[in-house]
């Protein structure tokens, strides 16, 4: 069985391999625990695209010469931290993004194109994998949710149209691993706490086609990371479990230091493997599924 798993990162100072070591440690651990499991990954590197209006505001700022900004350089890290959350936010007109840009639509096209990637891959009927972390938990769910709502800019869904791609139209996500998320935070633009994505996709419930969970990882140390089934029925009816973990770390029960230990955590990659062992032993002995079949070779 082949399934396709996207990485998304999440805030700060991101390099473009930032999924490797996690991904080469999934495909190890599974090649014991389930053989019959071949990984596709992909990581889906947004921080480029907001670097560059970080790197041109720090240089507005350099004249002044501000403190923290050399030594252990704190500001360049605020500014990466909260300059990431802020900069990722939709325009409130098409006025405003025709004059300005639009980095949330940006992110959300360079989601698209490692979805069309991991399509080709992977086949394009292959179960879908999605482990996000920090920020990429809130774009991985605002990209799922716009998807399912028609709400993507119409270029992208010009795309997804012609792709002709059940896993890049988002009727194959099996599984969502949500780690060190803030998603509950983003929740308080609304007096309910708004609207989780459609998990399972709609497709895979419809059609009673298996699907794996939505595991939602948080650290109680890290100040980043809250549970999501307590905010509404509807976020509890979406989320399989809210699961505590003690991330690794000289730093691992501050504040911040917690933040990126999920990565390393043992716990999150024990899960990750049985769950997806588990996905595949359940439909692997089955009958054939759209969201198992094997690509068809060219």
């Amino acid at each position: 069985m082949n399934i396709a798993v996207g990485f998304v990162h999440g805030i700060g100072r991101q390099k473009e391999g930032f999924h490797l070591e996690m991904a080469a440690k999934l495909e190890a651990r599974l090649a014991k625990a389930c053989p019959g499991i071949r990984l596709f990954a992909e990581g889906i590197y947004w921080a480029d695209i907001t670097d560059r209006l970080e790197e041109k505001f720090k240089a507005r700022m350099a004249p002044y010469e501000l403190r923290w900004d050399n030594w252990v350089d704190v500001r360049g890290y605020m500014i990466s931290f909260l300059g990431d959350a802020i900069a990722y936010q939709p325009l409130a007109s098409k006025e405003e993004t025709k004059l300005h840009g639009n980095i949330y639509a940006d992110i959300h096209e360079r989601f698209c194109e490692k979805l069309q990637e991991l399509s080709e891959r992977a086949g394009p009927d292959a179960p879908l994998c999605l482990i996000s972390h920090s920020l990429g938990t809130v774009i991985a769910s605002n990209y799922i949710y716009d998807l399912q709502r028609g709400k993507l800019p119409e270029c992208i869904r010009d795309r997804i149209r012609r792709s002709d791609s059940p896993l890049v139209q988002g009727h194959t996500l099996t599984h969502l691993f949500t780690m060190g998320s803030p998603i509950a935070l983003w929740t308080m633009r609304y007096e309910d706490f708004g609207q989780p994505i459609a998990f399972p996709p709609p497709l895979l419930r419809e059609q009673g086609l298996p699907y794996g969970e939505w595991v939602n990882f948080y650290d109680k140390d890290d100040i980043v990371a809250y549970p999501l089934k307590a905010l509404s029925p509807l976020y509890d009816d979406a989320v399989t479990e809210d699961l505590e973990v003690n991330n690794p770390g000289l730093l691992a029960n501050t504040p911040l230091g917690s933040h990126g230990g999920y990565y390393r955590s043992e716990a999150v990659m024990n899960r990750i493997v049985s769950s997806l062992a588990d996905f595949y032993n359940r439909t692997a002995g089955g009958e054939e599924t759209a969201a198992s079949r094997e690509p068809e070779e060219p």
